[in-house]
């Protein structure tokens, strides 16, 4: 019901002359005359500037700046978290992080002062100290405010070969404008003025320099074509971005209109819609930041940043309201209302840590099935894939089935591995798969140009530079680049060998990259792709040994068989040249076919069972002419077996042993007999039989039947038995195909069991 009289003695006619009289007089002391009831009365009254470009207007207005800005200055969070991993590789990762932070220091310092005045009050009401940090915190956002457009416009300008070379004599005016607004703000904060300027006066030269700027800058991205080359292989600008940058383009006009009246909507509106306006500028001219650093963003750890910040946003959400909530329930069973006691507040905070520590990994877990993409579906492929990996023991279907997984799971184009074991080495093997392959097809012959480098840095080559991390000479990036490829993953071992190398090329989607997951992923699967490669090579090497050591033994049976065997049959042919010549001419023939046999067998593993069979009938003959008619040889084989493949020298060694065990020591001798036919089960079975002596050491056993076994072979074996025996064992990994049963009255009979010829790693 008052009257203003005077303000400072002066008399005043209008309320807006006195509204800047009072601005541009903070921090000082005014008297007020006012004409109450009739009466004439006089009031001094301290002023205090209220912070700079806060806008106290209206309780909504303030609550939802606040919560705007908490928003805003969240997801620029969010984006330095996924952007800042990729700047150490990429010039406009580095670019993207210095734009995004700008654009932070702006909203969350205008965020916290918020916050501030929002708990203290105005903190010139509460020490000097505190004012003066607040003033630093308002220069650190107005300058962050201030240096993000020109930032933007600048990212914009760098992200285009054309627009690059066509502005280059622009760049001095494009950085004055900013400068010269940055030192007005740093001098009118600190000092409370510039001149006659209070800095609220500022606000309407940076709104409209901020508006341009943004305007300029979405301009360019609106009309820049959709072909044009973008630097550093960057994909065109997609109809998302087209869009949002229409948007921010026409709202950055109108509030360049807005700034000095010529938008007449907003020309007579009030002072609290005024300000809900500006605070929609402030928000939306930081949003070209992440619509023009989507490029980059999406080559980080998009998904997982994503997953892990909306756990902790709804665990925290949680935390809050029950914070809230709790307290209200306090207040509501207290008598005196406010809850004050610190212990009780301090057992509520522990017991809520303790809440959130419970739920924040349960809320992340479901957040990531909730929001499954397509990069944790191909992870889950990915893993249980890595899971079957140790199962598979053949380098080709490792490379196979490890290509198909990865083709699939990520969904490229084509891809190519390639895998080698005992790279260096004379034993060097390599085997490679394809996926879906397209022209030109990437060989060995080109990956030959970048191995050496590739084994130097053992580090990822990358199309994108946000990716890469391997310095490849020009015309090798150029290579690669033609064969369409756009990553090289290398498969490096434990001790940092690389021992193969994954090609992929861009993924089937378009517009679909590859980003830090994906190449972690790969990272991880390589690794284990390395350790089942070295697996198998020493898988490879056991084996190679294990056949060495059955040519050793086939060699040590060969020697066994020709001096003594020799010494036999010479002697039996020195008797039957004075009586028999003609027969000891055969016997001589039999000989030399014999030895001819031995010689052209060579290191061979395996004959065909014809063949050792012409070996064992060459030696009966002879021992035949050697015995007379005290030896009688029987066969019984079943048709279609010539061909079968058998160990060399087996089938020999056992009808040696019937003979020289069997019938050389029986008074009369007797007869041995040789018979073989197919199982069922696809294996051959072959019995040799000899109405000899017999084996003492087997007349006591059950069933009289001994197993030849590599690890517990009989005592009784000889030389060439316990040769059969131990590569029976060593071939086909079994120690139960050699059995034999025997007593005095009807001799011996061996049983060799050959299974299906799949069942053994042949040789030759």
């Amino acid at each position: 019901g008052a009257s203003l009289f005077q303000l400072d003695y002066e008399q005043f006619f209008s309320a807006e002359d006195v509204k800047g009289v009072i601005e541009r007089a903070p921090a000082s002391t005014l008297a007020y005359e006012v004409m109450q009831d009739g009466e004439l009365q006089t009031f001094e009254i301290a002023t205090t500037r209220y912070p700079t470009f806060l806008y106290p207007l209206s309780r909504s207005l303030w609550v939802t700046s606040t919560w705007a800005f908490a928003l805003v200055a969240f997801l620029h969070v969010l984006a330095l978290l996924i952007v800042v991993p990729l700047a150490r590789r990429s010039p406009r990762a580095r670019r993207s992080s210095l734009l995004i932070g700008a654009a932070l220091l702006w909203v969350g310092g205008n965020l916290l002062r918020i916050l501030i005045v929002s708990a203290l009050g105005p903190p010139v009401l509460h020490s000097e100290a505190l004012a003066r940090g607040f003033e630093v915190l308002t220069v650190l956002s107005l300058g962050g405010w201030i240096l993000f457009p020109v930032l933007l416009l600048r990212y914009v300008l760098f992200d285009t070969r054309f627009l690059r070379t066509a502005t280059q004599g622009w760049r001095l005016p494009i950085y004055l404008p900013p400068i010269l607004l940055g030192l007005a703000v740093a001098v009118a904060t600190v000092r409370g003025s510039l001149g006659p300027i209070p800095p609220d006066y500022l606000l309407a030269p940076i709104l409209f320099y901020v508006c341009c700027y943004v305007a300029a800058a979405t301009m360019l991205i609106l009309f820049t074509p959709a072909h044009e080359e973008r630097e550093e292989e960057s994909f065109p600008t997609s109809r998302w971005s087209r869009i949002g940058s229409l948007v921010v383009f026409v709202l950055a006009i109108a509030g360049a209109l807005f700034v000095y009246g010529a938008l007449p909507l907003l020309t007579n509106a009030s002072d609290a819609r005024a300000g809900a306006f500006i605070v929609v500028l402030q928000l939306f001219s930081v949003a070209p930041v992440v619509l023009v650093s989507l490029a980059t963003l999406r080559y980080g750890r998009f998904d997982a940043v994503l997953t892990r910040a909306l756990a902790y946003t709804t665990a925290l959400g949680l935390i809050f309201f029950a914070f809230v909530g709790g307290l209200w329930v306090l207040e509501a069973f207290n008598p005196e209302g406010r809850v004050t006691n610190p212990v009780v507040l301090g057992l509520w905070v522990v017991l809520l840590l303790i809440v959130v520590e419970r739920l924040a990994r349960p809320i992340q877990r479901l957040t990531a099935e909730w929001f499954t993409t397509d990069r944790r579906r191909a992870r889950q492929q990915l893993n249980r894939f890595g899971d079957r990996i140790r199962t598979i023991l053949d380098s080709e279907r490792l490379a196979h089935e490890s290509i198909l997984a990865i083709g699939e799971a990520l969904d490229v184009r084509s891809a190519v591995l390639f895998l080698c074991s005992d790279p260096g080495t004379p034993q060097e093997r390599w085997v490679h798969a394809t996926y879906r392959p397209e022209p030109p097809f990437f060989t060995r012959a080109e990956l030959s140009r970048i191995w050496s480098r590739l084994q130097d840095e053992g580090t990822v080559w990358a199309r994108n530079p946000e990716l890469n991390e391997t310095a490849l000479p020009d015309a090798d990036a150029t290579m690669l680049r033609s064969f369409g490829i756009a990553l090289v993953v290398p498969v490096t071992s434990g001790s940092g060998d690389p021992v193969g190398v994954l090609v992929l090329g861009r993924k089937a989607r378009r517009r679909a990259v590859y980003n830090l997951e994906d190449v972690e992923m790969l990272r991880a699967l390589c690794g284990q792709l390395a350790l089942a490669t070295e697996r198998l090579g020493l898988i490879e090497r056991e084996k190679a040994l294990v056949r060495e050591s059955a040519e050793a033994q086939l060699a040590a049976l060969r020697a066994q068989i020709n001096p003594h065997f020799l010494f036999n049959a010479l002697n039996t042919i020195a008797a039957l040249i004075q009586e028999k010549p003609a027969e000891a001419e055969a016997t001589v023939q039999q000989l030399a076919g014999l030895f001819r046999y031995v010689l052209q067998t060579g290191s061979r593993t395996f004959v065909p069972l014809g063949e050792e069979l012409r070996l064992v009938r060459q030696y009966l003959a002879i021992e035949q002419a050697r015995f007379g008619a005290a030896l009688h040889v029987e066969e019984a084989w079943a048709d279609g077996l010539e061909d079968v493949k058998v160990p060399a020298f087996t089938i020999q060694t056992l009808v040696e042993n019937a003979v020289k065990h069997g019938i050389e020591r029986k008074r009369g001798g007797g007869t041995v007999r040789l018979e073989g036919q197919r199982c069922e089960d696809g294996s051959i079975e072959v019995v040799v039989s000899d109405t000899g002596v017999g084996i003492p050491a087997l007349f006591g056993e059950q069933n009289g039947t001994a197993p030849a076994a590599s690890t517990e072979t009989p005592d009784f074996f000889g030389i060439g038995l316990r040769n059969v025996a131990d590569r029976l064992a060593q071939l086909y990994g079994r120690s139960d195909l050699l059995t034999m049963t025997s007593d005095a009255e009807r001799g011996t009979v061996v049983a060799l069991t050959l299974p299906d010829e799949t069942a053994v790693h042949r040789s030759d």
